[in-house]
């Protein structure tokens, strides 16, 4: 053998040594990476499965009427109505007196000025990212926090000036009684 055989021959060797090493067909388990994919299927499940796509925080003193509907919960932007004050993305936008009426300076026919800038505003972002996202069309609904006690004049305001903020559907929020 010459040398350059010997040299071929360690080389073939060490190549079959290398390729027969895990010839049992068991691999060795990492278990950094199983902790990776265990991890990340639990933070999917829990940002899932633990939260609510709208999250209901009635105003101060607020009565939100009782009913012994089933229906869950839908996707929208929230408006609180209370018996002193209109609420629209965390802002107090409309005070109402003492009979729970809107303010005549801030109401136009029966659209409120202040609150449908806002509302505006909102559907206009809204849609923006519905387009951006890929989404035909943006669904628009609103979902109405009153008060047990509000007028329902002071609703049909609201709804009216939803209505021309392009918002399509309301959703009106109860609690649920048992029964």
């Amino acid at each position: 053998m010459t040398p350059d055989d010997l040299y071929l021959a360690k080389k073939a060797a060490k190549k079959a040594a290398r390729r027969n090493k895990n010839a049992d067909g068991q691999g060795d388990l990492n278990i950094t990476s199983l902790m990776d994919v265990v991890s990340i299927i639990v933070v999917y499940l829990l940002k899932t499965y633990g939260s609510d796509p709208v999250v209901i925080m009635p105003t101060a003193g607020q009565k939100i009427p009782m009913s012994h509907a089933d229906a869950p919960i839908q996707d929208g932007i929230p408006v609180y109505v209370s018996t002193r004050s209109i609420t629209f993305n965390n802002k107090k936008l409309v005070q109402l007196d003492e009979n729970g009426e809107v303010d005549p300076a801030a109401l136009q026919g029966h659209l409120i000025g202040p609150l449908y800038d806002a509302m505006a505003e909102e559907a206009d972002k809204a849609k923006q990212m519905a387009a951006a996202q890929g989404q035909e069309e943006w669904s628009g609904t609103l979902i109405v926090v009153g008060d047990q006690n509000l007028r329902f004049s002071t609703i049909v305001n609201v709804m009216f000036t939803a209505g021309r903020a392009e918002y399509r559907e309301f959703a009106f929020c109860v609690i649920q009684t048992g029964g």
